[in-house]
């Protein structure tokens, strides 16, 4: 009897012992994203590709919600200037910032570390078929309000 005490004694410290190693995943509550991928279709249309984490998993709204919580700011490089700049819209006197809507995953992720990849179809990317030379300015928000860092593509080259 005392020999298969010992046993389940030493089994459960060796459990306990591997379960403490383990750590688990955490990632800030405000997201994180970093550009992945541009894969540009014939027309004018273009999905990127993000990668995201986020620390509570509230990233993306349910499936009925239509706020904007992921956003594209367009620039194009001036083949006079040979300088990137934010396409500009008069009537609006304002630069061209497209807002998409990003779905959560699952309510499972709520409260939880969670990351993945997000790929956004662009309809639009580029205003003049002229322009070869593109990049991107890329942010989200969770459904807390929590706007992440802003990353800027690398130069895309489009034919």
């Amino acid at each position: 009897m005392k020999g298969s005490f010992f046993k389940y004694l030493l089994f459960f410290g060796i459990t306990w012992a591997v379960l403490a190693c383990v750590k688990k995943t955490s990632y800030p509550t405000v997201p994180e994203i970093e550009y992945q991928a541009f894969y540009p279709y014939a027309g004018d249309s273009a999905d990127i590709q993000i990668k995201f984490t986020d620390g509570d998993g509230d990233i993306g709204g349910a499936e009925s919600d239509s706020t904007r919580n992921f956003w594209v700011t367009y620039y194009y490089r001036d083949s006079v200037t040979n300088n990137y700049t934010a396409y500009y819209i008069a009537q609006d006197n304002d630069t061209l910032r497209t807002g998409y809507v990003i779905k959560a995953p699952s309510d499972a992720y709520k409260g939880k570390p969670i990351s993945g990849e997000v790929n956004v179809r662009l309809q639009q990317l580029r205003h003049s078929k002229k322009i070869k030379n593109i990049k991107y300015v890329i942010y989200l928000f969770d459904a807390a309000g929590n706007k992440s860092n802003v990353v800027t593509t690398p130069e895309i080259t489009i034919p």
